[in-house]
């Protein structure tokens, strides 16, 4: 049975005894088969004889004055179902003042990478995430984190701060899990109508050809200007930004695997994917 927590000294309580290695699940609620796969994934990974914490924040940090913080998606009794679905042991839901108590300091290193990209279009955004995660590891001292591959850009900060903690928190990836229509899992897509909903299988279907246009031997800038040509299909769907980088967000070279990443807006609702990519010399 999953155990509901709030505050900071119950999970310390709740954690006790559950095991030698701890992993942390971090979310900001609205739980899907995405997270579940997350959670899964965090059980294998410690085995019978660990804990899977599965957080669940909306960080009013990473949200723009724009954005939709007031009308985010919470449902808390929902979020325990699923988080017990898929075996973790803890669902720890802190309030504000859990995660930054009084006026916590917190310098985070810029990088010249968080200003692309979603960095572009959101700024600050992965200030307030790597400051968050790190705010997470510092109050449960996981052994490992499991995050998905659908925010990759995010993804790749995180594994770079947790890399440098001491000890390190080792950052598992766990592939983008998609809905039978391939759009990626998220829970911003019940924001989508019947219509929206159909026409962001443009996203993934332009990705997917993306990949096989480089297994062709097709150069980055064909590649991009085919996405951006399939998007334009629809004017229901606005296109932000389509680009292919290294997978650690640089300059991609030939016969390196790398990562094409897509942003749009359908409406008010903003949708991001990636795929894994090789761009290859042609023959």
């Amino acid at each position: 049975m999953t155990q509901l927590v709030r505050g900071n000294p119950e999970l310390r309580v709740a954690m006790t005894g559950l095991g030698s290695k701890t992993c942390l699940v971090p979310t900001m609620g609205a739980l899907h088969q995405g997270h579940a796969a997350l959670i899964k994934a965090g059980k294998e990974l410690v085995g019978k004889d660990g804990c899977v914490v599965v957080s669940d924040f909306v960080n009013p940090k990473q949200f723009g004055i724009s954005e939709d913080f007031e009308k985010y998606p919470r449902n808390l009794e929902n979020d325990l179902k699923v988080a017990h679905s898929a075996g973790a042991h803890i669902l720890w839901a802190p309030s504000v003042t859990d995660v930054y108590p009084g006026q916590w300091p917190l310098d985070i290193v810029k990088d010249s990478r968080f200003e692309i990209l979603e960095g572009k279009s959101r700024p600050g955004h992965f200030v307030a995430v790597v400051e968050v995660v790190t705010r997470l590891f510092d109050i449960v001292h996981p052994t490992f984190a499991v995050f998905g591959e659908k925010d990759f850009q995010q993804l790749i900060f995180i594994k770079e701060m947790a890399e440098k903690r001491n000890p390190p928190v080792g950052i598992l990836a766990v592939p983008t899990q998609r809905d039978s229509d391939e759009v990626a899992l998220s829970s911003r897509n019940i924001y989508l109508s019947s219509d929206q909903r159909n026409v962001a299988k443009l996203i993934p279907d332009s990705l997917k050809q993306a990949v096989l246009l480089a297994n062709r031997g097709k150069s980055k800038e064909e590649i991009i200007d085919y996405v951006k040509t399939c998007i334009k299909k629809s004017d229901l769907i606005e296109l932000d930004y389509v680009e292919i980088l290294s997978n650690d967000l640089k300059e991609i070279k030939l016969n390196e695997i790398g990562r094409i990443l897509i942003a749009a807006k359908l409406g008010e609702t903003r949708l991001i994917d990636n795929m894994p990519i090789m761009l290859r010399q042609k023959s």
